[in-house]
């Protein structure tokens, strides 16, 4: 590892024994002999102000003050924002991954953790996110902010010139985008957008800018593209007004759009909106009356309305159109057996 383990001190959170004790033995045997535990997140919290770790280690799911709960803390105070947080948990959904990303995790580790993993993640963080020229691009980036939020552009764009001279980083391409949206230079702001986006192909606030620099150009179709491809992303993470705001947007651009339709019924069915989804996804059946999966999701919604009659006429025609759809086949036997189950 770049930095010399006896030098750093972490603290460990969790109520469990079995945790406790099989962390502390593997962090000795890496060289991490400054330890110090706590069993819960308030006392932990307590013990962050006061210690100053320089590395935080904290199972995920705890009474009162759970892990995330205690990394927002950690990412709010001026004094520990960029205390590196690694969070233990025995599973994990790629919603849960993304909103720890959002909030600021350093690294996830798998419970049970295993000591290679362990191992992995700390020598990421020590020798990139404790690296001197890290730290010299965060303050750099925070330079570059200020200056953005003052509306000094082009000092602004020095500095973040000078972060991208230290490492490469998505947020600051958006930002460049965003300056160059602001001084009409469009050409210039696509590119930064789509840069971001290759770094990161989940920033969903840097395709909603491309589309709003594609509005600008009167290039309504790459606008709804990218619009789309926002929607989308929200929606997977679970952020339903941000999806339903920018489907709506599509909407008063084309209403037309099938997709956005089927989009906005499966956002409303997630939210048991069901009568609303049902009505979306009829629309979107109107225009693209030979698309089985928007008869499927229909279905589904049907089902989940208690209308397995409606529901089985749903899946039927997803199957008549695609043969081959065997998850349609599967609901529909699904619900003939609960039929001839009944008395």
């Amino acid at each position: 590892m770049a930095a010399n383990p006896l030098e750093i001190k972490i603290l460990l959170v969790g109520p469990g024994f079995v945790y406790q004790k099989s962390m502390r033995q593997m962090l000795h045997s890496l060289g991490f002999d400054d330890v110090e535990e706590m069993r819960d997140g308030a006392y932990a919290w307590e013990a962050i102000k006061r210690i100053r770790p320089d590395i935080v280690i904290s199972q995920w799911h705890m009474p009162e003050i759970t892990g995330m709960a205690l990394l927002k803390l950690i990412r709010a105070d001026e004094e520990t924002s960029e205390t590196p947080v690694v969070l233990c948990t025995g599973e994990v959904t790629k919603p849960d991954v993304v909103k720890a990303g959002e909030a600021g995790v350093n690294a996830i580790v798998i419970d049970p953790v295993q000591i290679e993993n362990l191992e992995a993640k700390l020598r990421l963080i020590l020798e990139f996110e404790m690296s001197p020229s890290t730290k010299e691009a965060k303050a750099l980036m925070a330079k570059g902010d200020l200056y953005l939020r003052e509306e000094r552009f082009e000092a602004a764009l020095r500095e973040y010139e000078k972060v991208l001279d230290i490492l490469e980083s998505a947020e600051v391409y958006y930002n460049i985008g965003y300056i160059m949206t602001a001084k009409g230079e469009y050409d210039e702001a696509l590119a930064a957008f789509r840069k971001a986006t290759q770094i990161n192909q989940m920033f969903a606030k840097a395709y909603k800018a491309m589309a709003e620099v594609y509005l600008r150009m009167g290039r309504k179709d790459l606008a709804e593209k990218y619009l789309q491809m926002a929607g989308e992303i929200f929606l997977e993470r679970e952020m339903h007004e941000s999806a339903e705001s920018i489907f709506n947007e599509i909407l008063k651009l084309n209403p037309d759009t099938i997709n956005v339709y089927n989009s906005l019924g499966i956002l409303y069915r997630r939210q048991n909106r069901l009568e609303d989804s049902i009505v979306l996804y009829e629309k979107a059946i109107k225009i693209s009356p030979d698309d089985e999966n928007i008869h499927f999701n229909l279905g589904r919604a049907y089902l989940e309305l208690d209308n397995p009659q409606m529901a089985k006429k749903c899946f039927i025609k997803a199957l008549k159109i695609n043969p081959n759809f065997d998850t349609a086949r599967g609901m529909i036997e699904a619900i003939e057996s609960s039929e001839n189950s009944v008395p």
